[in-house]
């Protein structure tokens, strides 16, 4: 049997209604045959911004400043899926998970491919029913592409992601969503099937012989005079 790990992280900086809905996903992946799931939340959390030093490009390194980024990191980097929450703050997602998407950044010149064809769902929340949660979505989905995660919104009406109306109520207000609580369940479920297969299909690929490695660091030579 095929051992899957999704990591559900929030990145809002409340206690509420973000870390109930990745929590909910995370319980229905959890549903799926060989899924266990594990919960982070930023929420305290130091996580400087990168300020694009190159530091990591031209000493090939992971990230230099140190902070409580690089607990979550390595979560990250040894799950096999995602679901990541945020609320919408101006019709985008949080600074706070921004910060740690673009801290992830070293991770192609440490580990190359390793993020490559693991598989993220988004899901956001929003004090009203068209409070932005859709381009929140957008900017998480963004997020995995940059990194070759493959994404998935869930099944059949979710589209690109799970929206929440939490109406400002934190937990009890996303409860009272049926619809939108209805579409973090499908998302969970989703993301963890998703995973499943891309790692059983891994590993049978593995067995034939067959491994996709990445060593086109295009960026090492584009940077190695900064």
């Amino acid at each position: 049997m095929i051992d899957v790990k999704i990591l559900g992280i929030s990145g809002s900086h409340r206690k509420g209604a973000t870390e109930y809905c990745v929590q909910e996903a995370l319980n229905a992946a959890a549903q799926v045959p060989g899924v266990t799931t594990e919960f982070v939340t930023l929420r305290g959390k130091k996580i400087g911004h990168c300020i694009h030093c190159n530091k990591c490009v031209k000493d090939g390194t992971l990230c230099a400043i140190k902070d409580d980024f690089q607990e979550v990191q390595e979560k990250f980097h040894a799950a096999d899926g995602y679901v990541v929450g945020s609320p919408v703050y101006q019709m985008n997602s949080t600074p706070l998970i921004q910060d740690f998407f673009s801290r992830l950044r070293p991770t192609y010149l440490v580990h190359p491919g390793l993020l490559a064809n693991r598989v993220g769902g988004a899901l956001t929340t929003g004090g009203t029913r068209h409070g932005g949660q859709e381009m929140c979505l957008l900017t998480l989905r963004n997020c995995f592409l940059t990194y070759e995660i493959l994404e998935t919104g869930g099944p059949g009406g979710n589209y690109c992601g799970a929206s929440v109306w939490s109406q400002d109520r934190k937990e009890e207000g996303a409860k009272e969503d049926l619809i939108g609580m209805e579409k973090v369940v499908g998302l969970g479920r989703r993301v963890a099937e998703a995973a499943l297969i891309l790692k059983a299909g891994r590993h049978y690929l593995k067995e034939q012989g067959i491994e996709f490695k990445r060593e086109d660091l295009w960026f090492k030579d584009h940077y190695k005079d900064l």
